[in-house]
């Protein structure tokens, strides 16, 4: 890596801060980060921050905003800006005239790298102008099943088509990608995520169940595969009377849960879940149950391994490459309750989950999954990217 101090423009939203904070603190170390944060009604909160809009929308400095303060322990504040629109549809004219001020804003300041986390949405495809200098992470290479909308697929075209470079946070998914939006091998770089760290700091709430529990926590939604994990749970709590099983989580349960309802060893926490609800759920589980049936990264699991929580997870996606196997918890073929009974049964044996907390507290806090390993090899990357536009 060259000893140039670089600039990079980090642009994200509020729902990724749990991975952008800990990789900026570490990224900081050798470049020049500033940290963008994209804030709109629908997404102003976060897994770690609420931002109060302001009446009037515009580039402010983050140290207009007294909630950005606890950023603070991970990067300096006045290399955090707040991209500030305050109205919810994309095509109103306000939004438009924010994203050009972004835009010369960005220009102005001549950044090294431009560093996307999400494809860009209307309102915001000003920015494309400074095109060649961007690279785009990828959380979900290729949509889920239930984001099919046409909305989204005309975003992610126009990212797929507009930007230069991109990063993949999973090798598994790569040719796949590389198929699907017809892409030179060549442009596609690799990366990871780990433990999101804020979890370690956050003050937890109170036990919200008094029972020892195996844990689903996240979004409800059909490829969440919530349901398979609810049949694998039914004749374990009817074996095991002080077992339960927590399903957490905002959205609408789209199969019947009647049966489960009716179940004292079933808890349904039906809502947004804060950081300290989220740090308390995990804290106390004995291990945190990922059933989904398709799937890219999860947050959910780099949650759990920041509280050194073990994890049981279906074999799709790049799920395989977050989970070792028999290391930091179980992997199950998806759609299979009988499998997932299974894998709960073998962790609640004495000393397995705790072998598996000790080798995820090895691995990703200063091993071969922290996130120095990770900022150390996207420095190289950003070279590379740099390298190749001054050819």
């Amino acid at each position: 890596m060259s000893n140039k101090k670089r600039k990079i423009a980090y642009i994200s939203i509020t729902v990724l801060t749990d991975s952008d904070l800990p990789l900026l603190q570490e990224l900081s170390k050798e470049f020049d980060v500033d940290y963008y944060l994209l804030a709109t009604n629908p997404t102003r909160r976060g897994t770690v921050v609420d931002i109060t809009l302001k009446p009037e929308g515009g580039i402010f400095s983050g140290t207009m905003f007294p909630e950005l303060k606890s950023l603070e322990q991970w990067i300096e504040p006045d290399h955090i800006y707040v991209v500030n629109k305050p109205v919810d549809h994309d095509w109103d004219w306000l939004n438009f005239k924010v994203a050009w001020q972004w835009m010369r804003m960005l220009k102005r300041q001549n950044y090294d790298v431009i560093h996307l986390t999400w494809p860009l949405r209307y309102s915001s495809f000003p920015l494309y102008l400074l095109r060649t200098k961007m690279v785009l992470t990828l959380h979900d290479p290729l949509p889920h099943s239930s984001n099919l909308t046409m909305e989204n697929k005309l975003h992610r075209w126009c990212a797929m088509h507009l930007t230069p470079h991109f990063i993949l946070l999973n090798k598994v998914q790569k040719d796949d990608f590389l198929r699907y939006y017809h892409i030179d091998g060549s442009r596609v770089h690799q990366s990871e995520l780990s433990i999101y760290t804020h979890l370690q700091h956050t003050a937890a709430a109170p036990p919200l169940c008094d029972s020892p529990y195996i844990l689903y926590i996240g979004s409800i939604q059909p490829h969440k595969g919530i349901e398979y994990l609810c049949e694998a749970m039914l004749p374990l709590v009817t074996e095991w009377k002080d077992l339960h099983v927590v399903i957490a989580g905002k959205g609408q349960f789209y199969f019947d849960k009647t049966t489960y309802e009716q179940n004292p060893n079933f808890t349904f926490i039906n809502r947004f879940i804060t950081d300290e609800e989220l740090a308390s759920l995990i804290a106390n589980s004995i291990a945190v149950v990922c059933p989904y049936v398709d799937a890219t990264q999860s947050g959910v699991i780099m949650s759990a391994f920041a509280l050194s929580k073990p994890v049981i997870a279906t074999n799709v996606g790049a799920l395989p490459e977050m989970v070792e196997d028999g290391r930091h918890g179980i992997l199950v073929p998806p759609k299979d309750s009988k499998a997932i009974e299974t894998a709960v049964r073998e962790i609640m044996k004495p000393m397995v989950a705790q072998q598996m907390a000790e080798n995820i507290k090895n691995d990703f806090s200063t091993g071969r999954h922290s996130w120095k390993t990770i900022a150390r090899d996207l420095g190289d990357t950003y070279e590379r990217i740099i390298a190749s536009r001054n050819k």
